[in-house]
């Protein structure tokens, strides 16, 4: 009988937009529910810094965080505004919220199954974790 790799993180979230901040957002209230001293998950973005289509857009865009027919259920405030502010108030929730970001963390590919996945980076480190969530938005690659 062969052994598994050692889990890391229980939940990986591939992605900081908007839907990946979101679900880091509600790991890190879980954790901290749950008083753990370390994070169960990890928030991996490729870029340096959240949002990167958001970041992409002309400076002082508008940008309409909420879609009018969708509830959302975040810790992050979805307002609608400037593309700075959008972004500023994203990356204040994230800091007030503690959630564990890795940025530059470019995934090159998933691989394993359920309760057993390696996430492997481009630069040549490895992520083990139980559950992977896809949040890549419209500017990710799923190959």
């Amino acid at each position: 009988m062969g052994t598994s790799a050692p889990v890391e993180f229980q939940l990986a979230i591939i992605g900081a937009g908007p839907a990946g901040l979101s679900a880091a957002a509600r790991a890190a209230e879980i954790d901290a529910r749950a008083a753990r001293t370390t994070p169960s998950y990890v928030l991996l973005e490729g870029s340096p810094k959240v949002a990167k289509t958001i970041q992409r857009y002309q400076k002082g865009k508008y940008v309409m965080a909420e879609p009018g027919f969708l509830e959302l259920r975040s810790d992050l405030r979805f307002g609608a505004g400037s593309r700075e502010r959008v972004l500023d108030s994203w990356m204040e929730d994230a800091s007030r919220l503690g959630i564990n970001i890795r940025y530059s963390a470019e995934v090159r590919k998933v691989s394993g199954q359920k309760g057993d996945f390696a996430i492997h980076l481009a630069d040549g480190q490895q992520v083990h974790v139980a559950v992977v969530v896809l949040a890549i938005g419209l500017q990710g690659n799923p190959r």
